[in-house]
Parts: structure tokens; C-alpha cells; sequence
């Protein structure tokens, strides 16, 4: 086997292998997280949450009927004497009660809260990671009076701490203080008065002990919701209460008890919702869990691996259509994973698909252009380094067909070439002529000029095509003054044999001209044609009958402007021309 087609072979999947391997160690050390969360915030769909779980809001129009917040003790109590009444199994109230208020109020509340015997209160906690599990310290802990306490079921923390990027997405079912004591969460400890074995699901839980709330759709359109003031007026349908579990909170945009979560669409949640929902999570057992790591790093490697593959084998724009199909089949894949209860990061994925992909990409580009510069190399022996690289960088200009451009196009002719021909033997003509015309060939390309074309010992030459080039004009001429310094130099120096020396003729026109590739399918040349060309070839012809050495159009000295120091001939009246052009001599450039 040829060892340079093995290499182009393999070198593009060993790169796309070991950029995902890189991305599969790299997504070890966390980093991106928050991305990872936030793409898969994206994935969750509406759906009906447990209808025996009810929320009772106290929201705006609670606050308006019902008067500011904070409200009488006694007002609690009525509330909570309400649903008790209409038959709620568990009453999580996720009011806080730290303080004392008169007594009256105070004792109308734990005769509320002894009597339904099934009010779990919040209390909260300052909470902090410590090794492997959540701590809290026991002396910041915001509870209830202890005469509620007592009077109450029980009590859950009421903590909902964001992530770092203030998005509420998994709640610590329990937390640990200095002597290993346990505050459980306010939402497991209302379903303990229903299931009081229940336990954290610990399989499913973080190492902090957090757990992943799935969230069944937008803030306030999921639950079954009753308002405060409605249930103190008795003003509600009793049935919706009877046998619920029923989350007492409030949602009243003054209360401030609200956060953002994945479901959020920009409106945040209450916290009694998120408390509801955690509820939900738990008893449905619908639980989020993200893929194994090492699933996750045996797929970035697969996915470097699998490019290198596409890239080597395919066209860059197929390879382009099986990323994009590729990454679409990712987050459909995602999507159904998320909706079964399994988290599949899609950044680290995306990242490596990115990144495989431009650097197998570049790999082969790499190998394309030294493969270009092969070409190159041999193809600017023949036509202008412009044209090569624009035929290198857009094959499509090697299709027939032309466009009009302002250009500039100059001729040069050796005088007397025929009689130098007739005088010398064949072999030592083609010496001179390859000599002369390497020599202003050069030339033309240094000041970034095309050469068309060889006439016999003709040079035809121009500018700004196939690239831009605003000042063609200054180039042509800055040509034609450096090809007649060039050839006095070399006549000067004896270059040419028998003493021979050559002399010059050269016009200059500018004007409008198409440009591009005439000829058959099989065989054409990049050349310009019009009318403004041949009126540069008979500038060229002029330069005999005036005695001159370079003869410029009146178009061209415009396009330039005082750039040029010249001399008027007049007007002449050239074939093809109905009106007489007026030409210049060309001396010199201005410095």
C-alpha cells in the first residue's frame, strides 16, 4: 500500500479520535455545568401534575380582600380549620410563624394546628456543602414558635436553594447539622403524614443529597390552585380538598416568595409551587437522573471518532449535512432520554461535534493545500499567481463566460523584431525572446498585473481582474516604466547575444472591458475583450510613428490623475474609433 494514501487515510480519524477523547476527559472536571443545565432546562414538557395535590395561593386578590400582608394569626387558623374541615389528608403551610403576636391570635393558631393534627410547618435553614452532604448549622435555623412546632404534625426546611445561575432546579431532601441530625424537606416530610415509611430516594439523589425536580410545565398552570380568600369565604368546591394533599403558600407578587426554574419562560415560580412540584416528583417517582459518566465519555469519543470518519470519506458539504443531521438526531435523542427520566448532556456533545469537526476539517484543508501548492507551483508558470489563486480558491471561474469591469490593459511589441528574427538562427532567437519575455513577465506580475497573453515578441497585460485592484491605472503605467528601465538595464549589460539590442513600444488604455474565460468547453483562455482593449493595442502601434516609448490614454492619465508626468501628443483618429482620442507621452512617475 502507498504510504502517503495511508496516512491521508488515517491522520484525519486519529484527529477526530483524539478530539473526542480530549472532550471526553475535559467534561470529567465540570467545567460548563450551567450550560449543561440550561440546554437541558429546555426539555421539559407540559404535562398534568398528581391531581391529589392542591395548592392554596395566597395571591393578589387574597391580599386585597383580606388586607395586608402579614396577616392575623387568627386568619391562619381559619384557613387551615377550612381545609380540615373539607377533608385535606396533609396541609403543608408553608407560612413561618418565628415570632409571637398577642395571644389571642397565637392561641387561636395551634388550637387550629392540634386540631386538624396534619400541618406540617417550614423552618429555615442557613445551609452549607460540607464533604459529601449538605450541612446546616443549628444555631441559625429560622423556626416556628415552639408552641406551634408542638402543635404542628411536623416540620420540613423550606430551603429552595438557585444553582449558580439563580435557576431553582434540585432541592436538598435532607440536611445534616454538626451531630448528624436530620431536617428532612418540606414537601417529603407533608407526604410522610400520607406514607410516614417514605423515605429520600437515595439511588436518584446528588451526592448532596439534592434531588432533580421535574417540573410538569409553566409557574401557575399546573396545579389545581384555590384562592386563600376563597377557602376563608367558603367559597370553594370542597371535593377539590377532600382526600388532597394540600400546599398552603404564597404567589402574591408583593410577597417576594418566588424563584426562577427550568419551566420558568421567564416568570418565576412560587415557592409553594416548587414545594408542590418536588411533591409530585416524589410520589410519581418520576425521576431525572443524568447518564452515567462513563456512557458519556465513551459517546464524546465515539462522536471524534465517527467524524474523522464522515470528513475523510465525504465531500465538505455532505460531511456539513451529517453534522447538522447528526446534532438534530443528538437533541432528538436527548429529548425522548429527558422524557423517560434520563439527563443526556448535549454541550459536551455539541462541543465535540464542533470541534472533530473543524479539526478533521483542517487537517484535510492542510493536506489540500500543500496539495494546492503542488499545483501551484507549476501553473504559475503560465498564468499570473492572481489567477491562479482565484481559480484555486473558486474552481467555478474555469466555467466559460465573462462581466464587465473598469480595467486597465497595456501592450508592449519590440521594434524591429522581424528583422532581428531574419538575422539570427533559430536557436539563438528563442534565447533572446525567453530571456526578454522572463523578464517583463516578471515585471507584470510584481505590480500585480495578469498576463493574457504572448503575441509573437508581443506582452499583453492587465488589471484589476480577476481581484480587485482600485489603482490598476498607477500599476500599468508603474509596469510600463519599469519594463523600459529593465530592457535599457539589459541592453546596457550585454544580456542579449551579438551585441543585439532591443527597444520597446508600449500603450495604455483604461475604460470598460469583459473579463473572464472565452473559448470552447475544452479549451479557453482568461482574457479581456472590447473595445478599450484594442484601443490599447493601437496606443502600442502609435509609439513608432510618434517616437515614442510609451503612450497612455487620455483615460487612463484621468484615472490616474497627477500621478503621472506626462506629455500631450494631441489627437489621433485610430481604427475602430469614430472620435479622435487624445493620447500623452509617458515620462515618469511622481514620487
Amino acid at each position: 500500500m502507498n504510504i502517503k494514501g495511508k496516512n491521508t487515510f488515517l491522520c484525519p480519524i486519529v484527529v477526530g479520535a483524539t478530539v473526542g477523547l480530549v472532550a471526553a476527559i475535559a467534561s470529567l472536571s465540570g467545567a460548563l455545568t450551567t450550560w449543561s443545565s440550561f440546554a437541558s432546562d429546555r426539555f421539559f414538557l407540559s404535562r398534568p401534575a398528581d391531581s391529589s395535590i392542591v395548592i392554596v395561593s395566597i395571591d393578589d386578590s387574597s391580599l386585597a380582600t383580606i388586607g395586608r400582608w402579614p396577616w392575623p394569626r387568627e386568619v391562619h387558623a381559619r384557613i387551615i380549620d377550612a381545609l380540615s374541615k373539607a377533608g385535606a389528608s396533609a396541609i403543608g403551610y408553608d407560612v413561618n410563624f418565628p415570632e409571637p403576636s398577642d395571644e389571642e391570635n397565637d392561641a387561636a393558631l395551634e388550637s387550629s394546628l392540634r386540631s386538624a393534627g396534619n400541618v406540617v410547618l417550614p423552618v429555615e435553614l442557613q445551609l452549607a456543602f460540607s464533604g459529601s452532604a449538605l450541612s446546616y448549622d443549628p444555631t441559625v435555623v429560622v423556626s416556628p414558635l415552639p408552641r406551634f412546632s408542638a402543635a404542628a404534625r411536623a416540620t420540613g426546611h423550606s430551603n429552595t436553594p438557585p444553582d449558580i445561575d439563580g435557576i431553582v432546579r434540585r432541592i436538598p431532601l435532607v440536611a445534616y447539622a454538626p451531630d448528624k441530625s436530620a431536617v428532612s424537606a418540606f414537601a417529603l416530610e407533608t407526604l410522610r403524614i400520607l406514607q410516614p415509611t417514605i423515605t429520600a430516594p437515595i439511588k436518584v439523589m446528588d451526592r448532596f443529597g439534592r434531588l432533580l425536580v421535574n417540573f410538569n410545565g409553566p409557574p401557575r398552570h399546573v396545579f389545581t390552585t384555590i384562592s386563600a380568600s376563597d377557602v376563608l369565604r367558603g367559597n370553594f368546591d370542597a371535593a377539590k380538598v377532600a382526600g388532597k394533599i394540600v400546599f398552603v403558600g404564597s404567589s402574591a407578587a408583593d410577597l417576594h416568595d418566588d424563584r426562577l426554574v427550568p419551566t420558568s419562560l421567564g416568570s418565576p415560580m412560587p415557592g409553594v409551587e416548587i414545594h408542590a412540584s418536588l411533591a409530585d416528583t416524589i410520589r410519581s417517582e418520576r425521576w431525572l437522573v443524568p447518564v452515567p459518566i462513563w456512557i458519556e465519555m465513551l459517546w464524546l469519543f465515539a462522536i471524534g471518532l465517527f467524524f474523522g470518519l464522515v470528513v475523510t470519506f465525504l465531500r465538505a458539504r455532505n460531511s456539513i449535512a451529517v453534522a447538522v443531521i447528526f446534532w438534530v438526531g443528538l437533541v432528538v435523542t436527548a429529548i425522548v432520554l429527558f422524557d423517560r427520566g434520563r439527563i443526556l448532556d448535549i454541550v459536551w456533545p455539541t462541543i465535540a461535534i464542533i470541534f472533530s469537526y473543524v479539526s478533521v476539517t483542517l487537517e484535510r484543508r492542510l493536506t489540500s493545500d500543500r496539495e494546492k501548492r503542488e499545483l501551484k507551483s507549476a501553473f504559475s508558470r503560465y498564468v499570473a499567481p492572481t489567477v491562479v489563486e482565484s481559480i484555486l480558491q473558486d474552481p467555478s471561474r474555469l466555467k466559460l463566460g465573462g462581466e464587465k469591469r473598469r480595467m486597465t490593459v497595456l501592450f508592449s511589441d519590440v521594434r524591429g523584431f522581424t528583422t532581428i528574427s531574419e538575422s539570427l538562427p533559430p536557436e539563438q532567437l528563442v534565447e533572446i525572446m525567453n530571456t526578454y519575455l522572463t523578464a517583463m513577465t516578471e515585471i507584470v506580475f510584481a505590480n500585480g498585473g495578469t498576463l493574457d497573453k504572448y503575441i509573437g515578441d508581443a506582452v499583453m497585460a492587465f488589471w484589476n481582474a480577476p481581484l480587485d485592484q482600485p489603482d490598476h491605472a498607477i500599476r500599468a503605467a508603474t509596469t510600463a516604466i519599469e519594463m523600459q528601465k529593465k530592457l535599457a538595464d539589459m541592453n546596457k549589460e550585454k544580456i542579449f547575444p551579438n551585441g543585439i539590442e532591443l527597444k520597446i513600444g508600449v500603450g495604455i488604455n483604461t475604460g470598460e472591458m469583459i473579463v473572464g474565460n472565452m473559448g470552447s468547453e475544452t479549451r479557453f483562455d482568461y482574457t479581456v475583450l472590447g473595445d478599450n482593449v484594442n484601443l490599447g493595442a493601437r496606443l502600442e502601434s502609435l509609439t513608432k510613428e510618434h517616437g515614442v516609448g510609451i503612450i497612455v490614454s487620455e483615460a487612463t492619465r484621468f484615472e490616474v490623475g497627477d500621478a503621472l508626468v506626462t506629455r500631450e501628443l494631441g489627437t489621433v483618429t485610430v481604427k475602430g474609433k469614430k472620435a479622435p482620442v487624445l493620447i500623452h507621452e509617458l515620462l515618469e512617475i511622481k514620487k
